[in-house]
């Protein structure tokens, strides 16, 4: 038996040879988008979604979306199918950065689409009014529309959402990473990490029968464009 109660940790000569002996089997399905291919498929495994001259590409330490320099423009980007299950206790981490923090709306965590239209995240937040264009889904939303603009926590069950807005130290920093991540479990409640900290929890936060997808894009808010590198995107279900 092998117990581990925070982190398995390689040192010494175990981290320069093999080190697993055996077979490794896990419980979970776990998949794992870090991004290295030679060229993205966006007919079997990705989906963008591209306003005008937005652009999704390969480059430098991950997945690089750039929004067409015209206001309300968007770039995102689904991985895989929509088959993420809150019945089979889903979760998704994304790690992601962002060029600058003005004007702009970032979303990362699950919806129900692959897409969205034009101008359109899963969720926008304009002074205090959340409005959602998924019909489920949950995860992080950043909008400089917003009034004192910080990152929220959002999910949406049956059309019905809801937010909360975390504190004024949950901002983006420009050009540096964030890893968040969504735990939804078979009740459909979601659990909200940030940087492995718990920063939110909202009970029955989606349906538990609609399966999802993972999601990430970013909208300007005004006519300037704006780059944000998705470095690594992990999900894991029963």
């Amino acid at each position: 038996m092998l117990r581990v109660s925070n982190i398995l940790q390689y040192a010494e000569a175990a981290e320069h040879n093999p080190n697993i002996e055996g077979n490794p089997n896990p419980q979970k399905v776990m998949v794992s988008y870090e991004f290295t291919e030679l060229a993205l498929d966006n007919t079997n495994k990705y989906t963008p979604f591209l306003d005008t001259t937005s652009t999704v590409a390969l480059g430098s330490g991950g997945l690089v979306l750039t929004t067409a320099a015209t206001d309300t423009k968007v770039a995102t980007q689904t991985q895989g199918g929509i088959w993420w299950y809150p019945a089979k206790n889903c979760i998704v981490e994304m790690k992601f950065r962002i060029d600058v923090i003005t004007n702009v709306a970032i979303y990362a965590g699950f919806s129900d689409a692959v897409s969205e239209a034009s101008s359109l995240l899963p969720f926008g937040i304009v002074t205090a009014t959340l409005t959602d264009t998924c019909t489920d889904g949950a995860g992080f939303l950043f909008d400089t529309r917003q009034t004192n603009a910080y990152f929220n926590v959002v999910n949406t069950k049956a059309g019905t959402e809801a937010f909360t807005q975390l504190a004024s130290t949950r901002v983006p920093v420009a050009a540096t990473d964030i890893t968040i991540r969504v735990v939804i479990d078979t009740t459909g409640k979601a659990r909200y990490f940030w940087n492995g900290i718990e920063v939110g929890n909202k009970a029955n936060a989606v349906s538990t029968t609609v399966p999802l997808i993972p999601f990430f894009g970013i909208r300007n808010n005004n006519a300037s464009a704006h780059i944000a590198t998705l470095r690594y995107v992990r999900l894991w279900q029963d």
